[in-house]
């Protein structure tokens, strides 16, 4: 049964389109952008606070691309990465052989009850026809006290889609729908998760690390809650409540 946040595209019509842009366009479009996209996952390994035999989940996990910040962390860890798009899979087994692969759909996770202590979810709560139903999966294959990190744009950030669309400068977002904080505040407390740190993120793409600097000076100047609904990347370190 769909929630009250169901969007109005379908998970055939999410997977179509990475599909189509799996084999060339996206791995060229995020080396275009460089430290904009690889932002993601410096931020996200400072949150999981991962330790030698963790399992971790990296939900949407693409081409792989977040694989070798993962093992540069912490290379003992027990990783699976699990993808909705095939043709994004085979590009993340061609980058990683020797890892974990799955592919699923983002509404029924294929693994059982408790099997993570951790899950990293990057640029992927938008793109879910339903994102309270992935949340829910989430918590279900996660233990009770795990963490899960997530990043997305905010609301705010719509109007990024809307110039990609006029100057076409990366590949798009596809079907989705960035959301307010509130609302994934709401998804998270509803889901089963306690939500114990948000911060938004600049990332604007130029002046590379100085930026990231000038940033962390943003936010503690004027919070990092108000930066996370005016800025382009947000993050959510949560715990997955008893």
């Amino acid at each position: 049964m769909s929630s009250r946040y169901a969007n109005d595209f379908t998970m055939d019509e999410v997977r179509v389109f990475w599909d189509g842009i799996a084999e060339h366009e996206y791995e060229h479009a995020n080396e275009q952008l460089d430290r904009v996209h690889t932002q993601r996952f410096r931020e996200a390994v400072k949150r999981l606070d991962l330790a030698p035999g963790t399992r971790l989940l990296n939900i949407w996990s693409r081409i792989g691309d977040g694989t070798p910040w993962l093992r540069k962390d912490c290379p003992e860890i027990k990783l699976v990465n699990a993808e909705l798009s095939l043709e994004m899979l085979r590009g993340s087994r061609r980058l990683n052989p020797e890892e974990a692969h799955v592919q699923t759909s983002l509404h029924e996770l294929p693994f059982l009850d408790d099997s993570f202590d951790r899950i990293m979810s990057l640029e992927t709560l938008e793109h879910v026809p339903d994102p309270l139903l992935f949340l829910k999966e989430l918590r279900r294959v996660v233990v009770d006290g795990g963490r899960l990190v997530m990043s997305l744009p905010p609301s705010f950030a719509e109007w990024t889609s809307v110039l990609n669309g006029i100057l076409k400068f990366h590949h798009g977002e596809g079907p989705h729908r960035f959301l307010a904080p509130r609302e994934v505040r709401d998804m998270l407390r509803d889901s089963g998760f306690r939500l114990d740190d948000y911060r938004g993120t600049l990332f604007l793409p130029i002046g590379g690390a100085g930026i990231e600097r000038f940033d962390c000076v943003i936010a503690d100047l004027v919070g990092k809650s108000f930066l996370g609904q005016l800025g382009m990347r947000s993050f959510y370190v949560c715990t997955a409540a008893v």
